[in-house]
């Protein structure tokens, strides 16, 4: 057993426990070319206020963890910044919920939802390519929604390491590489996707 608490057999793998692997929806099924898509939006390089010691912190503190699939891709307005030139765009992902995992959506945010991200130097172009890019594999989101904000339609993860997909080898952090001794690195202790759902569900 590791430190997560997911049964695991020497080198990684999982124990054989007798029952059918939750997989569906296809969590632990990977698709070249899905995890580059998702480390399109890699947040390194920002400052997050926000740093949670595990899953069970990052989990109660999200308005909603869900299973959901990237439909679209939007710039969702012009940040401007200090200086007159300092603009860039903010960029969407629009997401379709298969399954809550934990806490609520809004009632107009069940079926649909956008994720905002700051962008780098976006043009229509760039968003025609990330539309033909759009991953088949779902992820495993950590989203808050702060509806007294005036942008209330919009959901953001909870930091950059609140967001789960499968790898290769296991599951992946794709918006960022740190996080080792936290969040992100329990997340990447399990070798599936669908193991990981299943541990966050169990949070009260």
């Amino acid at each position: 057993m590791n430190r997560s608490g997911e049964c695991v057999a020497p080198g990684g793998s999982d124990a054989p426990t007798g029952a059918a692997e939750p997989t569906a929806g296809g969590l632990d099924l990977r698709r070249s070319g899905d995890l580059a898509f998702y480390q399109t939006f890699n947040m390194d390089g920002f400052d997050s206020a926000h740093h949670y010691r595990d899953l069970d912190e990052a989990t109660r503190a999200s308005t909603a963890v869900v299973v959901a699939r990237v439909v679209d891709v939007v710039i969702t307005r012009i940040f401007q910044g200090e200086g007159a030139d300092d603009r860039f765009p903010m960029i969407g992902l629009v997401l379709q919920p298969t399954d809550v995992v934990s806490g609520a959506l809004p009632p107009q945010s069940a079926d649909r939802l956008t994720v905002e991200f700051i962008g780098s130097g976006y043009d229509e172009e760039d968003i025609a390519k990330l539309k033909r890019r759009l991953p088949a594999q779902p992820g495993l989101w950590f989203l808050r929604f702060d509806s007294e904000r005036p942008r209330a339609s919009f959901f953001y993860v909870v930091s950059p390491q609140g967001l789960f997909v499968q790898g290769t080898q296991g599951v992946e952090t794709p918006l960022t590489k740190e996080g080792d001794g936290d969040l992100a690195a329990e997340g990447r202790t399990y070798r599936r996707l669908s193991a990981l759902v299943q541990r966050v569900r169990g949070v009260r």
